[in-house]
């Protein structure tokens, strides 16, 4: 049967009791008897029959999310929205959480333009004051071609709406200004928008690629939404903080608060957080019931009445209150001030249609509607128990529908039971539950009840995917730099360098003992930026010694070497007849529909890949890179358990005791329904415990053993060893790596690293190793709430105080060992019922291991430690970290740092922690903010990548490469890596294209007046110098006129001096010269008799007069009529257009 949308199938069914509503039409309506997710499918036929708008209001945050998601598989995607709350946690002086406004203004958007939809809100986000509809109608920049604006005039609207200008455009929230063109990313719609100017006139408005920088779709009109919901001018502000310095002088309160704010607000710039303190801003205020239209249905989903609920709310933020710090408390704005008044509400809602779901407490003329819906059996998760029960209802006439999240989870589902029950349809949708519907003879199962799992739907922002242009990898001045001909150096800047007639900018490089090299814009190709470790500066090479060229003699001969080895292996392991594993069987089926969360694309290539391996004749030795909780593990358990169905023993080793209990852990808890045997072997445990996991190994009575190295030794042997996971290899000892080199000859070897590796060494690789990488993050993962703030003890208390009070732990992160212990002191006095535990790296391991294990066992609630938190351990109950002195750690420690909360579904939160900001230098403060205000894409996150990626490629590579890699550079490595293994493979390796001598008095440069940002200029002469065809300098011209306008003779200069450049290579020409006789004189370095076969061919089609030196090198010499340079330039490429044969 063929499997459907949800969608599809859900609008041949009527909910019961529904077109009697729409005929009787009453004010109030309350249906009783709904069960399972029944409710949606209320809400979604309401919706439907009535052709009305719908709210529906809920009690939290969580359930609004789940229904939206279950609403979205009844109606579709576009006829669904979230409203939600502006703030997850009450006075947490933040701003709402980018995606959060982001949800805010699109349901607000909508409404302005009186959309019908299904709407989804918690009763936080009615009560919370919201500006009126008019107020927010008149924030929005509205702009369409032919419209008459100044680029200064909409440069003051962005900024006073909360938007950054930047040089260039990569996030969202910033705007640029180059010419005529301004770019800017709102935060509404998918891509940044490029709106060009014909003087004070918007001649175009086009979408544009964040990553390529370059437009594709153009528009006739634009909406930009401010960045912020509740945008202050800075009259405003200036007349708020006025009234606080008068309260201060009035009451005798301490003004520092004041001038704080003042700092943060007018000097800095920074309006974080500024929502809290609504009341001394003067502006009117209303809520989201401003927004409906009349004729808007409100549907009650909650069976507590809607006075206790909002009572509720307020209680919240009074509770919350209570834990502000005594310095803002004469400041901050009261719930009162926050929230409307209950009265309000509940009066306004009087005027709308409303229908309660369940609730016990309705107006008296409420008309009730009594349906008999029954909820989805949990029945044993055997198929033929759920077989059984789904035949039974079909005999009884009711149609069975079997509801799945994705199109992979509906066809196993159709192969485990489409055989024995043919009239089942199955389809494609999320809900939470399934129901029966005795009344119109139909049931709705889910697949997540089927099989007990707790999926959570949550909002995920789409990525946007392209290749960077500039990126992080762009240059600024003082940057370390790497030349491939001369080596390591400071990039000063670009200066122009005038050399007889014409003018070029070169980039200015100085070396050790301060010698400088210009580069011209030729070779800028040559330059990349220097990427090693993290805050190591690198040593500057010497000029006019052979140091460097040793030193990349030295790094490709180790590289050889290494790739030889990795391929011998591989080539090693190819003749090798391994393990053919069976085929997937029904049990296999079973475990994999078991796991509870829906695997990712990546997730699913490494499973696949890791299958075929494992079912091909040659033994498989596979790497599975991956960040912890994106799912290598559920790769790993599937493997062992397709081999445990083979007939073969696993074993699995971690390097530390703790990540091997780990591992047990999960193993026994996925594999509890199904018949494997699984032991556990560390130096941890008494001989007496390892005896009988020992023998029971040697009979093959038990399936996988998971342990640390112990597995390894002499006393423990396997009956039938088929598969080894070996969990974090680069951590075990030399010993260790050879006996598990030797067992990479007789068993399946599946490898796991938490540590990411970089693209181009995995692309360096292909042919050497087999890698599987998982980049993305499992659908149900969060983005952490992130604060960045200065240090103060309210803060922290707070923190740990709102983890604790949800049954969460804390990481408190310090990285001097010295003052470990008086934080203890203090954390204990700040949250007296927290029991907190210090460790740091200088304890002894087995020590350390032990803190650990007590605290994943939840024996303690706060871990205080250096940054030596585990990297590879999973603790979904750890949902706060602190990081004290964040300014002091660099960006891709903090971000490997703040990925160590938010692996379950609760929202995570990670407190970045500064002594006052005025101690702290601007690029800190700067690094600090990217990770507070971006939480997954964006430049900052690229850098911390990179430098995670350049650790993980000394973890796979060995540490002695790692030292090659901080001695020449990233960039360079991988490449002498990739001919290594290309060389060694015996295939070809690309040549340093031929050196090219231009000297035509052009003026060719690109004028800051053109591209003002440094940066970008030296990327766009990068990209010039690397161009090896007339396609390419099309691609870059193209993308000029669009980033940049229109060029001037100057870049149009450039753009044909590389054209020349591309023919001199391909006709084998090293000098190209025209001189003061307007001579142009060729020099030929390239086939001698090819050469002069090419030559003799334009000799005789041209009717220009040339002079031929046939003596090695061959020299052409002509006279050219044209004068100016421009035109002999034009010439020039002709000629040599003609000896190539184009």
């Amino acid at each position: 049967m063929k499997i459907e949308h949800f969608q599809n199938i859900w609008s041949s069914l009527s909910f019961p009791g529904v077109s009697q509503w729409i005929t009787e039409n009453p004010h109030n309506s309350l249906f009783t008897g709904l069960n399972g997710s029944s409710d949606v499918f209320l809400i979604s036929d309401l919706f439907e029959k009535s052709q009305r708008p719908v709210l529906v209001l809920v009690e939290s945050s969580k359930k609004a999310e789940t229904l939206v998601e279950e609403c979205k598989s009844f109606l579709g995607d576009d006829a669904v929205m979230l409203f939600p709350s502006r703030d997850a946690v009450p006075y947490n002086m933040k701003s709402p959480f980018g995606p959060t406004v982001e949800a805010r203004f699109g349901v607000l958007s909508a409404l302005l333009e009186s959309a019908k939809k299904v709407y989804v809100a918690p009763y936080a986000a009615l009560m919370q004051k919201i500006l009126p509809r008019k107020n927010l109608f008149n924030k929005i920049i509205r702009l369409q071609t032919g419209d008459e604006i100044s680029i200064s005039t909409l440069s003051e609207w962005l900024t006073e709406s909360g938007f950054h200008r930047e040089n260039k455009v990569t996030d969202i929230g910033t705007f640029s200004i180059r010419g005529g063109i301004v770019d800017v990313y709102p935060l509404l719609g998918e891509n940044p928008l490029r709106i060009e100017f014909w003087g004070d006139t918007v001649d175009t408005i086009r979408e544009f690629d964040v990553f390529t920088q370059k437009s594709f779709e153009s528009k006739k009109q634009i909406q930009i939404f401010p960045m912020k919901e509740l945008c202050f001018s800075d009259l405003q502000i200036d007349s708020a903080l006025e009234k606080m310095a008068e309260h201060c002088r009035e009451s005798g309160t301490d003004s520092m608060m004041v001038h704080k704010l003042e700092h943060q607000w007018k000097s800095v710039g920074d309006l974080e957080g500024i929502e809290w303190f609504l009341h001394w801003f003067e502006q009117p205020y209303s809520s989201i019931l401003d927004y409906i239209s009349s004729d808007t249905l409100i549907v009650w989903n909650d069976l507590v009445p809607i006075g206790r609920r909002l009572d509720e709310s307020r209680q919240n933020y009074a509770r919350h209150l209570e834990r502000v710090p005594e310095l803002y408390l004469p400041f901050i704005s009261p719930p009162d001030k926050l929230l409307h008044v209950d009265d309000t509400i509940i009066g306004d809602l009087g005027f709308y249609d409303t229908v309660f779901v369940e609730t016990l407490d309705t107006p008296p003329d409420t008309l009730s509607f009594k349906v008999s819906i029954n909820e989805q059996p949990q029945l044993p998760r055997e198929i033929e128990s759920l077989t059984d029960d789904l035949k039974s209802h079909n005999e009884n006439g009711l149609r069975c529908i079997l509801v799945s999240p994705n199109l992979g989870h509906a066809e196993r589902m159709q192969e485990l039971i489409a055989d024995s029950c043919p009239y089942v349809e199955f389809a494609i949708g999320f809900l939470l539950k399934g129901f029966i519907d005795n009344e119109n003879r139909f049931l709705l199962y889910t697949e997540a009840q089927i099989f007990n799992r707790s999926v959570r739907p949550v909002r995920v922002k789409k990525q946007k995917s392209g290749i960077p242009i500039t990126g992080f990898d762009a240059l600024s001045p003082q940057d370390y730099v790497v030349h491939e001909d001369h080596g390591i150096a400071r990039f000063i800047g670009i200066e122009r360098v005038k050399t007889g007639d014409s003018q070029s900018d070169c980039m200015v490089l100085i070396y050790a003992d301060n010698a400088k090299v210009y580069v011209p814009v030729d070779d800028f190709h040559k330059v990349q930026k220097y990427v090693g470790k993290e805050s190591i500066a690198p040593s500057l090479s010497k000029i006019g010694t052979s140091s460097w060229e040793k030193l990349k003699t030295r790094t490709r001969e180790s590289l050889k070497e290494m790739a030889q080895e990795l391929i011998d292996l591989y080539a090693k392991r190819e003749f090798l007849e391994g393990i053919m594993f069976q085929p997937d069987n029904l049990w296999q089926k079973e475990f994999e529909d078991s796991f509870i969360y829906e695997e990712t694309p990546d997730q699913l290539r490494a499973i696949k890949d890791s299958k075929e391996d494992m079912e091909s004749k040659k033994p498989m030795d596979r790497l599975i890179c991956g960040d912890v909780g994106f799912g290598k593990t559920e790769v790993a358990m599937r493997a062992a358990f397709k081999a445990v169905m083979s007939g073969y023993q696993v074993a699995v080793l971690a390097p530390t005791t703790i990540l091997a209990a780990q591992h047990y852990s999960t193993f026994c808890e996925r594999m509890s329904n199904f018949p494997v045997k699984i032991g556990m072997l560390s130096r941890f445990l008494k001989p007496g415990e390892q005896k009988p996991v020992l023998q029971k190994l040697r009979d093959g009575e038990v399936d996988i053993a998971i342990g640390t190295h112990r597995v390894l030794s002499e006393d423990v042997v396997f009956k039938n060893l088929g598969l080894l996971i070996i969990d974090e290899e680069q951590r075990f000892g030399v010993k260790h790596k050879e006996k598990l080199k030797q067992l990479r000859f007789q068993v399946d070897v599946l490898s796991m690293t938490a540590t990411p590796i970089p693209r181009t060494l995995h692309m360096s690789l292909i042919g050497a190793r087999d890698l599987s990488i998982i980049n993305t993050p499992p659908r149900n993962r969060l983005p952490i709430e992130t604060k960045v703030a200065e240090y103060h003890d309210e803060l922290v208390k707070n923190a740990i105080e709102t983890e604790l009070e949800r049954g969460g732990q804390v990481y408190f992160v310090n990285n001097r060992i010295k003052n470990l212990d008086a934080l203890q002191d203090k954390i204990e006095q700040l949250v007296p019922k927290a029991r907190v535990i210090s460790a740091h790296g200088q304890m002894d391991e087995k020590e350390l291991e032990m803190i650990m294990k007590e605290f994943i066992a939840g024996r303690y609630d706060v871990l205080l430690s250096t940054v030596i938190i585990e990297n590879g351990l999973d603790i979904p109950n750890v949902n706060t970290i602190i990081v004290n002195r964040a300014d002091t750690l660099g960006l891709s420690q903090l971000y490997q740092l703040r990925g160590r909360v938010g692996r379950s579904s609760e929202q995570a939160y990670a407190y970045f922690l500064t002594p006052s900001f005025k101690q702290v230098n601007e690029l800190s403060l700067k690094r600090l903010r990217a990770l507070e205000q971006y939480t997954d894409l964006g430049s900052g996150f690229q850098i911390a990548m990179r430098d995670l990626e350049i650790r993980g490629a000394g973890n796979i590579l060995g540490t002695r490469q790692h030292g090659f890699i901080a001695a020449v550079g990233f960039e360079l490595y991988c490449r002498l890596l990739q001919d290594a293994v290309k060389e060694i493979r015996g295939e070809k390796v690309e040549t340093t294209a031929q050196e090219v001598k231009l000297e035509i008095p052009l003026q060719a440069y690109i004028p800051t007046e053109y591209i003002s940002d440094g940066a970008t200029r030296i990327a766009v002469y990068q990209e010039l110098s690397s161009v090896s065809s007339f396609q390419d300098i099309s691609d870059v011209e193209k993308s000029m006129n669009d980033r940049f306008g229109a060029m001037p003779g100057s870049v149009d200069a450039l753009l044909l001096l590389m054209k020349i450049k591309i023919c001199a290579r391909n006709t084998g020409t090293s000098r190209v010269a025209v001189n003061k006789d307007d001579e142009l004189v060729l020099t030929f370095e390239g086939d001698q008799e090819q050469v002069k076969e090419n030559i003799g061919k334009v000799i005789k089609s041209s009717d220009l007069q040339f002079q031929i030196q046939y003596e090695t090198p061959i020299t052409l010499r002509t006279k050219l009529a044209a004068r100016n340079a421009h035109d002999q330039a034009l010439q020039s490429l002709d000629i040599l257009s003609r000896i190539s044969g184009n």
